[in-house]
């Protein structure tokens, strides 16, 4: 009897130990997680208790390298890569060169020029030209109202584009220009290309190469200058003279106050350029792709493009008047007319107040010139003679007046810097897959068998029969073609 009982009450404890929920037992049967059935069916409990401990310590292994990877992802890591396109022999498109006399036209027999001369200093290059003196634009703007009053009509409405006759200084600036494309290229007079230009150092003048293109390197070939400063009719102000020359993208702006190359007089400059291009393609800077700009619609979306037109936008708002060039053909500032001398005190005194810095991003796309110069003098020998005879004028003369720039183009190919994510969503997701793989053997099937055992369970518990009704409903109504297990092994046993 005691050995009946005794056998009774372990197979009691034994019966405690069984799994009797029909999913997991399904899910124990069909489950890719690796250990899973070594834990609940090992042959020893002290294996099954390894085996548990292995798991446990695997998920925590897993948990702590998936939460640096995570760490790492949310930190944003970027890295630049540089990409460099070489064209074809079509030749590439020549960049856009703009030249400013460090001068504006100075005459103190023409009030209007004198006055304008003046006007346009104090709003473009204000530090540039007063500094040494103690004047600043306050200064100007104080008396600015009583000054422009005491002057008559006729010169109040001169606009200050006009009062500076940018294409009778353009014929005078220029005293040669020629373009020549490639080998057994013609040289091409390009004088005439050239087109005044308002920018932020005042009027410039800029030959615009994207109409041009160029098949070949080197220093013979590309855009040839030899300029007149005139320092008789534009003395300096400042003590500096000749001029800023700006090599710049067909579609972006000329920025003679950012950056650009000076050339004095007596001087020949040699620039050779290589055409760059940045782009980013994270959301680190903020950057966007384009924005409107209705009074620099054909340029290309840039910093300072923007800032340039927020300026004369306020201007157009504030003034009433425009001081870029060119009006947009339709929109709210189509009919707005150009600045005078009678809206000049307006216009100095928005330039003085307005900062447009924070209403323009970033590009994410911005091409650009990278160049390097070499300097020599000029003009000496026989073409310092040629130019004497040609021009009539003496040597101390074209000493210090003229000047000659050459552009050319030194590498036909193209390099873009791209700046990205180096650890992004598809990193991130293979750093997961790994990691789970690595220690639990887990996979998408792993995680749909998890989920489906989860739906399993709620369906047992929640579910009432009315529901399990439908649902079986529905399973009828569902045909598959089916294989039975039974049919499957008895083909295999026969063909063994």
């Amino acid at each position: 009897m005691a050995e009946d009982s005794h056998s009774k009450s372990s197979e009691e404890k034994t019966v405690k130990c069984h799994l009797h929920d029909r999913y997991l037992k399904e899910f124990l049967d069909d489950n890719t997680i690796g250990g899973i059935n070594h834990i609940f069916r090992g042959r020893s409990k002290v294996r099954r208790l390894l085996w548990a401990l292995i798991f446990i310590g695997s998920i925590v292994a897993c948990i702590t390298l998936i939460s640096i990877s995570f760490q790492t992802f949310l930190e944003k890591p970027t890295a630049s890569t540089i990409t460099v396109i070489t064209q074809d022999d079509e030749g590439v498109s020549f960049p856009s060169v703009t030249i400013c006399n460090l001068n504006l036209e100075r005459n103190e027999s023409d009030m209007v020029a004198d006055t304008g001369y003046l006007l346009m200093n104090h709003i473009f290059n204000p530090d540039e030209n007063f500094h040494l003196t103690g004047l600043n634009s306050s200064f100007l703007l104080n008396s600015c109202n009583a000054i422009s009053d005491s002057f008559p009509a006729s010169f109040r409405n001169t606009t200050l584009w006009n009062s500076q006759h940018p294409q009778e200084t353009l014929d005078k600036l220029i005293h040669f220009c020629g373009f020549v494309s490639g080998i057994n290229s013609a040289v091409i007079p390009c004088k005439d290309a050239f087109k005044p230009v308002l920018t932020s150092a005042g009027i410039c003048y800029t030959f615009n190469g994207s109409n041009n293109r160029i098949h070949s390197t080197g220093v013979r070939y590309g855009l040839k200058l030899i300029l007149n400063i005139q320092q008789e009719e534009r003395p300096s102000f400042n003590g500096k003279s000749g001029v800023k020359l700006i090599v710049h993208d067909g579609r972006d702006i000329a920025r003679p106050n950012l950056y650009g190359i000076d050339v004095a007089p007596a001087h020949a400059v040699d620039v050779g350029v290589r055409r760059k291009a940045s782009k980013d393609e994270t959301n680190e800077a903020d950057c966007i792709d384009s924005k409107e700009l209705p009074f620099f619609s054909e340029y290309r979306y840039s910093q300072f493009a923007c800032r340039q037109n927020a300026i004369v936008e306020n201007l157009a708002t504030s003034c009433d008047c425009s001081i870029h060039p060119d009006r947009p053909s339709s929109g709210p500032y189509s009919s707005t007319p150009h600045c005078t001398f009678d809206k000049g005190c307006c216009v100095l005194e928005q330039y003085q107040t307005f900062n447009p810095e924070l209403a323009c991003p970033l590009p994410c796309y911005f091409p650009y010139y990278e160049h390097t110069a070499s300097y020599s003098s000029f003009p000496n020998g026989r073409y310092l003679n040629y130019l004497v005879e040609e021009t009539n004028m003496s040597v101390d003369y074209i000493k210090d007046n003229f000047l000659s720039i050459n552009v050319f183009v030194d590498d036909l190919q193209l390099t873009t810097t791209i700046t990205k994510y180096t650890f992004g969503v598809a990193e991130l997701l293979g750093e997961i897959g790994g990691q789970m793989g690595l220690f639990l053997g887990i996979s998408i099937i792993s995680i749909v068998e998890v989920v489906v055992l989860f739906l399993d369970e709620l369906k047992r518990l929640f579910c009432t029969k009315k529901m399990r009704e439908k649902m079986q409903d529905i399973e009828n109504a569902i045909e598959l073609p089916e294989i039975e297990g039974t049919d499957v092994e008895e083909d295999i046993d026969n063909k063994v």
